[in-house]
């Protein structure tokens, strides 16, 4: 093999390795676009926690991007995905990193703390700048569920001292205003819970007898069917 040749075909497996490498990591089809970091530097959040998609009642979309051990908070309009800018960057009190659970409400979010102290509020009302919310409704957290969208069912145990205690203390909490929490009932010890899904109610059971928790929208809905069906 003469050298012309090696020369020749050295050159001919550089160029197909890099079109291979080129083809591998492109971008972009005629149908699928691949945004990443590096090439938008909005996206470029180092270190990032976690992340919660907020839809405003003016049809924008936001996303929020969690950092700095949930210390801080970046806002970024994702309603264009082709034109996606970074809004605004705000400073919590959270007390860990956390993660987002669930939306509360329309302006709102429920976090869990990683470092196990509980859960906690964000009201998105001013979406730009997200607000931890304090409230003596969600001390003491261990679990949530919600309970529509304008309430939540806590359980409210002493989460250090007695970690999934059993009998449990339960909170009804209502969330309609994510900005003040506030706290319908507080059931305590309770040894027992059923539940009636066509109608969503909650039966808790404990020392002084039975807590119903009903939810009128889904008892008004399940009505709706039962006259349909009866074709009324």
């Amino acid at each position: 093999m003469n050298t012309n040749f090696k020369a020749f075909l050295a050159t001919a497996v550089l160029a197909i390795t890099g079109a291979t490498a080129e083809a591998a990591v492109r971008p972009h089809t005629k149908t699928i676009v691949v945004e990443s970091p590096e090439n938008l530097p909005a996206l470029a959040q180092a270190d990032a926690e976690a992340m919660y998609l907020h839809d405003t009642n003016d049809g924008r979309t936001f996303l929020y991007i969690e950092a700095q051990n949930g210390q801080q908070l970046t806002a970024l309009d994702v309603t264009d995905p082709a034109r996606i800018q970074r809004t605004a960057q705000t400073a919590i009190s959270a007390t860990s990193a956390f993660d987002f659970v669930r939306s509360v409400g329309d302006d709102g979010a429920l976090i869990r703390y990683r470092n196990g102290s509980g859960v906690a509020l964000l009201s998105l009302k001013h979406y730009k700048h997200p607000i931890l919310v304090n409230s003596s409704a969600l001390e003491n957290a261990e679990t949530s569920e919600a309970l529509g969208q304008t309430a939540l069912l806590v359980t409210a145990n002493e989460v250090t001292m007695h970690p999934f205690s059993d009998p449990r203390n339960y909170n009804v909490v209502d969330t309609s205003n994510p900005a003040q929490p506030g706290t319908l009932a507080i059931i305590s010890a309770v040894t027992q819970r059923l539940s009636k899904s066509d109608t969503g109610t909650l039966f808790l059971l404990n020392k002084d007898g039975v807590t119903v928790v009903r939810r009128l929208r889904v008892e008004q809905e399940h009505q709706i069917e039962l006259d349909q069906q009866r074709g009324n």
